[in-house]
C-alpha cells in the first residue's frame, strides 16, 4: 500500500503502486485500470448490521417498488430510488455478488444484475420472487423491464443498478456548523406495462 504522506503526489491509489497530483486524476486512473474491483480495504471496520436493519430495507425497497408500478402510461420509464441507509448494509447485501465493484478514490459501490437472471437473483436478495410485477383485475401488468427487443428482433438485457455513495451533511448548532456523514443508496430500473384490450360484443 502506497504512503499516504507521499507529498508529490497526494493521490494515492490504494488498490497499486500509483499515486497521482489530483484526485480527479486518481479517479480516472480506478476507471481503467480497476473498474472491476471488488477489494473494499477498511470493511473490517464496518459496523455489525442488525437483522431488523436488513429487513427494514428489504421491506423498504419493495414497498417503494411497488409504489411505481402502475397502469398509466406516465408510470413507465427509468426510476430511481433512495434511501438513507449505512455502508455496511450496502457491502453486507452484494458484496458476493458477480456485479459488484468499488471505487475507493470516490468512495462510492456499485451492483449491477443483468436480464432474467439478475432479476431472480434480486428477488432472492428481497425473499420476495414477484418484486418488480403487478397485475390489476383487468390482467393488464406493471413491471420491471429486464429485456428489450429492437428492430432486428434481438433481445437485448436490462441493467438494474444498484449503488451506495458517501453524503456528508452540513448541521449547525449553536452557531456552530459541524459535518455529519450519511450514507445514500440507490437503486435505477425501467417500468413497463402491457394493457389488456377490453372489446364489447
Amino acid at each position: 500500500m502506497p504512503s499516504r504522506t507521499s507529498y508529490d503526489k497526494p493521490f494515492p491509489c490504494y488498490l497499486c503502486n500509483c499515486s497521482y497530483l489530483s484526485k480527479s486524476s486518481l479517479s480516472s486512473h480506478e476507471k481503467k485500470k480497476h473498474n472491476e474491483n471488488r477489494i473494499v480495504p477498511h470493511y473490517q471496520y464496518f459496523s455489525y448490521i442488525p437483522e431488523d436493519i436488513v429487513n427494514h430495507f428489504r421491506a423498504s425497497f419493495l414497498q417503494d417498488v411497488d409504489s411505481k408500478l402502475g397502469f398509466h402510461r406516465t408510470t413507465e420509464g427509468i426510476k430511481k430510488f433512495q434511501w438513507k441507509f449505512p455502508e455496511g448494509l450496502f457491502y453486507f447485501l452484494f458484496s458476493n455478488e458477480s456485479g459488484f465493484s468499488y471505487r475507493p478514490s470516490i468512495r462510492k459501490y456499485y451492483c449491477i444484475f443483468k436480464g432474467e437472471s439478475g432479476y431472480k437473483r434480486i428477488g432472492t436478495i428481497f425473499r420476495c420472487e414477484v418484486w418488480g410485477k403487478k397485475q390489476n383485475k383487468l390482467g393488464s401488468e406493471s413491471f420491471v423491464l429486464v429485456e428489450e427487443r429492437d428492430s432486428n428482433s434481438i433481445y437485448h438485457e436490462k441493467e438494474i443498478i444498484f449503488t451506495w455513495r458517501e453524503k456528508i451533511v452540513t448541521k449547525v448548532e449553536n452557531e456552530k456548523s459541524f459535518y455529519v456523514p450519511c450514507g445514500i443508496l440507490e437503486c435505477i430500473l425501467e417500468v413497463r406495462r402491457e394493457t389488456v384490450e377490453i372489446i364489447n360484443i
